[in-house]
């Protein structure tokens, strides 16, 4: 939690523990460690979590987002909407937004967002995905979602491309486990992976 914490941009993750007064506290056996500033902490800034697991497919792939709750300040603002981006870590490039609206998840506390995504369109190098969530309220806040490393959707997927043949897309989590995804179009692309991926294979041998 803390290295999500000190992560940029920040997040808080679950759980939410208060003291015996109600204030916002780091942990139920932790009381000590005070979080009451979260109760004022303007929504720009706040340590949010947006869970998201990205599945890959040849129909188009899909993006899954869950917006968490934060000491009540997240249903004090009203979540609306969430506008996703793609950025390439290279050259900035943004590509692929989107958005989509908010509703309230099966979980109490949750927010949830489903988005289509065209992976097969993005062009070679590391892509990160960045959200904007906006509020009733009209405050917003930017964000990257965190990659669930449970999900079992963190793994290379050959995805079939009218224009490549093959794009070989990888979502993983990055060091501040946010996620992104590595994007290697045709044979050529997937060349490079087999080989940095046997160099990796004789240089531990």
């Amino acid at each position: 939690r803390l290295r999500d914490l000190v992560s940029k941009p920040s997040r808080l993750l679950p759980p939410y523990a208060r003291d015996e007064a109600g204030a916002p506290v780091w942990a139920a056996d932790l009381p000590g460690v005070s979080l009451a500033r979260l109760e004022s902490t303007p929504m720009d800034r706040l340590p949010l979590t947006v869970d998201a697991i990205l599945k890959p497919a040849a129909r188009g792939s899909r993006l899954r987002l869950r917006l968490h709750e934060l000491y009540g300040r997240v249903e004090d603002a009203g979540p609306v909407a969430v506008q996703t981006a793609l950025v390439h870590r290279d050259t900035g490039r943004v590509v692929q937004r989107r958005s989509a609206s908010l509703a309230a998840g099966p979980t109490p506390g949750t927010w949830t967002a489903s988005l289509r995504v065209r992976l097969t369109e993005l062009e070679a190098g590391t892509w990160d995905v960045w959200l904007m969530l906006a509020f009733a309220d009209g405050t917003t806040r930017t964000t990257r979602p965190r990659a669930l490393p449970s999900s079992g959707h963190l793994r290379r997927t050959a995805i079939p491309s009218r224009r490549h043949g093959l794009v070989l897309i990888h979502p993983y989590a990055t060091h501040s486990a946010a996620l992104a995804l590595r994007v290697a179009p045709g044979a050529r692309g997937m060349g490079d992976v087999v080989r940095r991926k046997v160099g990796r294979w004789v240089g531990v041998g």
